[in-house]
């Protein structure tokens, strides 16, 4: 972005900030902490153009949340190292996600943001040498309703879905080639370290129930029959995880309740350890992707697609994961046909290598 160009796009983000106070005076404190907070990262980031010579470029990687996109995008991060050898790679991205990009080898340093428009001012003001925006046209900070503004015709937040999985989307977003690959994800030692003291069982099913999204959701009927079936009949321990429990209210014979006590990157160690992750389209399923866990994923009809594809690698070609589609809203989608299909690949996938054997038989 040249100099005119960013003086420009500053001016109409700035612009947009007024008019926004001046119409609902209540956000103001928030548009007033992440101007300072933009202010602190321009600082830190620019700084060192002038008082270090020699410095090495900078790329940035800005997509500041959600947990399954950011994960969904982890490829890329790759890619961007092997296209920028020499250069220093940030990932943008909110506070509450920074351990998952701090987690990926080629990013350098994560830089925390108090919302999307904030990202955006960093890019506008040519914080970094190089920025790979993947947000989509249109999207928000609800707060500052500030719209992303971008040239790639017909893909926009609602209509992303219609070019194919998360990561082609955000590559076709970003005007960069696509990103091979699904995504890879180790949980550092500290999270392995953590998850250990949690005496889990030797073989166990995760699931996790409920989305930002209620219309991604299952009804609690069908997944307490699930539960039921695989603890009583199954003979296999069932963990729930997310931010807080649809079925396992508290821990009980066979089940253990997790939600709201683990870290972003103790959740993926403890979906690493499961035999099998059952789920809805959510951050955890796509951590269960990234740790290489098979799965048993729901889906049901999304921004008026009966088809679309949120995931890349074994989650997207069935090597590792069945996909269940309903076909219409997912609450349609019978508690039989995921019986099936949970039943099926606890057996064909056994006991994986890196588990302990199980302490009771399918």
């Amino acid at each position: 972005m040249r100099g005119g160009e960013q003086s420009a796009s500053v001016s109409r983000l700035l612009k947009l900030l007024y008019w926004q106070i001046y119409r609902h005076p209540r956000v103001t404190p928030h548009v007033a902490a992440v101007l300072l907070s933009f202010c602190r990262n321009y600082l830190a980031l620019s700084l060192p153009r002038y008082i270090r010579r020699g410095r090495p470029p900078t790329m940035a990687i800005s997509l500041v949340e959600h947990m399954g996109d950011i994960v969904a995008a982890e490829p890329i991060a790759r890619a961007a190292r092997q296209r920028f050898p020499g250069h220093r790679i940030f990932w943008v991205l909110r506070p509450a996600y920074a351990e998952l990009a701090a987690a990926y080898p080629p990013v350098d340093r994560v830089v925390t943001v108090r919302c999307l428009t904030e990202s955006m001012l960093l890019r506008a003001t040519g914080a970094f040498d190089e920025i790979w925006d993947l947000h989509h046209r249109g999207r928000v900070c609800e707060r500052c309703c500030v719209p992303v503004v971008k040239p790639v015709p017909g893909l926009d937040k609602d209509t992303y879905f219609g070019f194919g999985n998360l990561i082609t989307a955000q590559c076709i977003s970003a005007e960069i080639p696509p990103a091979p690959g699904g995504p890879v994800l180790a949980p550092p030692p500290r999270a392995v370290a953590r998850v250990d003291r949690l005496g889990l069982p030797g073989r166990f099913v995760v699931i996790h129930c409920l989305s930002n999204d209620d219309t991604k959701e299952w009804p609690a009927a069908g997944w307490q029959r699930l539960v039921a079936t695989i603890t009583r009949d199954m003979l296999v321990d069932v963990v729930e995880v997310g931010l807080r429990p649809l079925v396992i209210g508290r821990d009980g014979k066979r089940v253990r309740n997790l939600c709201g006590r683990l870290s972003i990157m103790e959740t993926a160690e403890v979906i690493r350890r499961a035999a099998l992750f059952i789920g809805i389209d959510s951050g955890p399923a796509h951590l269960a992707n990234a740790v290489g866990t098979p799965g048993v994923v729901l889906l049901g009809r999304y921004r008026g697609l009966d088809d679309y594809m949120p995931y890349s690698g074994g989650y997207q070609d069935g090597s590792t994961a069945d996909l269940l589609r309903a076909g219409s809203a997912l609450e349609n989608l019978p508690v039989e046909t995921v019986l099936m299909a949970a039943t099926g690949r606890l057996r064909v996938g056994g006991v994986r290598a890196d588990q302990p054997q199980a302490a009771h038989p399918l």
